[in-house]
């Protein structure tokens, strides 16, 4: 693979040295007090990273901000708020922590699911089910058994969701679903050891999905939980 560096034995993937120069230069370019860039800058900013999130777990989850950013553009200027120079501090953090840590090829390829589980959400609450392989580890102090879990939001998310009687609300049933994705595979991953394992979370909520699969949307609101799902960079959605 032109690009990367591969080490066959201790299966890890990583930046070649000249674009992690790259990526810092990109992200040198960028200092936290600016404002606005071109549009035709942001489109290149944009490319060269998602060409290199490959080698950096969890770097697909960082794009919400920084893709809305570009759908918001007014008369050929791109406005730099807060939200993407947060994305891009992450994105220098992660530039600092590319000798020390590479990335293991298992955190990468799916493999055939460990788990197996199912959510869903609605406005008072969610919850889900997972069912573990044989070959899975219990945490310390859990069994090897389904884990089944629940949450009741509280109410001053209860009270945010768009509903008939409150049109005026900012919080959609999708972004509660998403909310109730990453719960899901939370309450795998404090009870089952899941590292450079493959789980398979199924949701019936298509928005969710596809907003889970891409890692971004155009909402900014849901940037939060992309950061945190970031965390689970082996988990696939169905």
């Amino acid at each position: 693979m032109l690009g990367w560096i591969i080490d066959t034995v201790n299966l890890t993937i990583s930046l070649a040295p000249r674009r992690e120069e790259r990526l810092a230069e990109i992200l040198a370019s960028i200092p936290i007090t600016q404002k606005r860039t071109s549009v035709r800058k942001w489109h290149k900013v944009l490319g060269e990273l998602r060409s290199m999130s490959l080698a950096l777990p969890g770097a697909r989850h960082l794009f919400s901000h920084m893709q809305h950013a570009l759908a918001t553009k007014l008369k050929g200027r791109v406005s730099l708020r807060k939200g993407v120079h947060d994305a891009l501090d992450d994105f220098r953090w992660m530039l600092d922590n590319l000798a020390s840590r590479p990335t293991r090829i298992a955190e990468l390829v799916p493999l055939l699911s460990s788990a197996e589980g199912h959510h869903d959400a609605s406005g008072t609450g969610a919850g889900g089910i997972w069912f573990p392989a044989a070959h899975l580890n219990p945490r310390e102090g859990y069994e090897h058994k389904p884990v089944i879990w629940r949450l009741q939001w509280p109410q001053e998310i209860i009270d945010r969701l768009v509903t008939d009687k409150n049109p005026s609300g900012d919080i959609s049933n999708s972004d509660l679903e998403l909310a109730g994705g990453l719960l899901h595979l939370d309450a795998l991953a404090q009870t089952f050891d899941i590292r450079e394992r493959t789980v398979l979370s199924k949701t019936d909520n298509l928005n969710m999905l596809f907003w889970q699969k891409k890692g971004s949307a155009k909402t900014t609101r849901s940037q939060p939980t992309y950061c945190v799902s970031s965390v689970f960079t082996s988990a696939s959605v169905d």
